[in-house]
């Protein structure tokens, strides 16, 4: 399953998305943790801020993603989904993509990094979008068997829910904290969330007492499934990320599973088709 962390900047989105990793991990799991934010803290988190420069970021993997699923050059990615593409990529055993393109973290888990800014970018070449561009068919084209898990942790606010990447994840985790902004950039991502058609749930943050939660629930229309409270120790370093907030974790772990339709396939096609029919009508 395929679970992409969202929310406001701050909100704690990169935390949750370690904190579920974490569990995971402690799990066994075959796991991919992928890092779509440009600033990397989910990256830095993973490593205890350990220089992962020797690994190949995602941003630059365009080329080889295209030669990997036999995809002509000069073609487009969406032209070419719907055209239907034989290849997939899995995480048992890892395909030659996904293995260039991630370092490992243990027997058990890999990362892959979009990774910083590029002088391309930062010289207005190009927009920094295209550094989780492989994203929109390297997620929905991943096969995964029912014990195997990805964690995405998106970029901050509604910017990465814009470019259409979540109709290859399975289940949106957008992560709110009890303040005006946050729900507001909460309740944006959710509504893109509803064009895409991508089931997600809400998930607490920051919490300090039962007037956080009624507040958020009141303005969420409808209560977060879990309520997370504040900790410092997270805040100031990495060694509670495996060991707090087990029972909200597994929580949110069995919801999306029940919530999860299995269809990131069927769903980006619709998108790609759609965006096709627009571009022509316009």
């Amino acid at each position: 399953m395929i679970l992409g962390v969202l929310g406001k900047g701050g909100s704690g989105k990169s935390t949750v998305a370690t904190a579920l990793v974490n569990y995971l991990r402690a799990q066994n799991k075959s796991l991919l943790a992928i890092d779509a934010d440009h600033n990397m803290d989910l990256s830095h988190n993973l490593t205890t801020g350990i220089d992962t420069s020797p690994q190949t970021y995602l941003g630059s993997g365009l080329t080889d993603l295209y030669d990997y699923l036999g995809i002509a050059p000069g073609v487009k990615y969406d032209m070419a989904f719907l055209s239907g593409i034989s290849k997939a990529f899995s995480l048992t055993p890892l395909d030659s993509f996904s293995e260039k393109y991630s370092l490992p973290l243990d027997t058990t888990t890999h990362l892959m990094t979009a990774g910083p800014q590029t002088d391309a970018v930062l010289h207005g070449k190009t927009c920094s979008h295209i550094l989780t561009t492989p994203l929109k068919l390297f997620l929905p084209l991943l096969t995964l068997q029912p014990d195997e898990y990805v964690v995405v942790d998106e970029k901050a606010g509604a910017d990465g829910v814009t470019t259409g990447i979540v109709t290859g994840i399975d289940v949106g985790i957008i992560v709110v904290e009890p303040a005006l902004h946050s729900i507001k950039t909460a309740k944006q991502i959710a509504e893109l969330m509803d064009f895409y058609q991508t089931p997600y749930v809400f998930v607490g943050n920051k919490i300090l007492s039962s007037e956080d939660q009624e507040y958020l629930a009141q303005e969420l229309n409808q209560a977060p499934i879990v309520y997370l409270g504040q900790n410092r120790d997270i805040q100031k370093g990495h060694s509670d990320f495996a060991i707090t907030w087990q029972t909200e974790l597994s929580m949110i772990i069995k919801t999306a599973t029940t919530i999860n339709m299995n269809n990131r396939t069927e769903r980006t096609k619709i998108k790609f088709a759609r965006n096709l029919s627009f571009s022509s009508a316009h």
